[in-house]
């Protein structure tokens, strides 16, 4: 199908090329990089175009990668973008014989990770779930474990001082030359 970024092998010009709400910036397979309009329904379609240029990786770990981008996307488009912004999200991966990297980026004002009662990652140890009871009592949707999650998946996970950026890097067993 023309522009279905499920299609294996496909470059990112050609995969996006019927989404208006996705621009590509680069299409290096080494350097994949994209601006994306803050809708939901965007993520999954990024989501799946990185989980088929990452499917050479060994096991499962595409499915990984591309279920932290799913997730650190929608953080980005629930919480950190305004509905109204064209494009208000860059996604950026990059891929070396070592390692995978995603960066996400958004025009929000950012967050503090400490300072997110929503979340699970801020829950002691005693109470696992006491970031449900908090999402209950503010009217918010079922859920916090997104960060959580992938600090699971990611080797590294890094935050910039304002908190609109992050960085996933994912270290690589076995070194695989190929693309993003």
């Amino acid at each position: 199908m023309p522009g279905d970024p499920k299609s294996p092998k496909r470059n990112a010009k050609d995969a996006f090329s019927a989404y208006a709400g996705i621009a590509v910036l680069s299409s290096d397979p080494a350097w994949i990089s994209l601006s994306i309009a803050p809708e939901m329904r965007l993520k999954q379609v990024v989501a799946d175009f990185f989980r088929s240029h990452l499917d050479d990786l060994e096991n499962d770990l595409s499915d990984k990668l591309a279920l932290a981008l799913e997730e650190l996307l929608g953080n980005s488009i629930e919480h950190g973008s305004s509905a109204e912004a064209a494009f208000g999200i860059e996604v950026a991966c990059v891929r070396t014989a070592r390692l995978v990297l995603f960066h996400i980026r958004d025009a929000g004002s950012g967050f503090s990770l400490e300072s997110v009662p929503h979340a699970a990652v801020n829950n002691p140890p005693e109470e696992p779930l006491r970031h449900t009871k908090y999402r209950s009592q503010k009217g918010m949707r079922p859920g916090g474990f997104g960060i959580m999650l992938v600090k699971q998946i990611a080797d590294e996970l890094l935050y910039n001082e304002h908190g609109n950026e992050v960085i996933l890097i994912k270290y690589l067993d076995t070194p695989i030359t190929g693309r993003c």
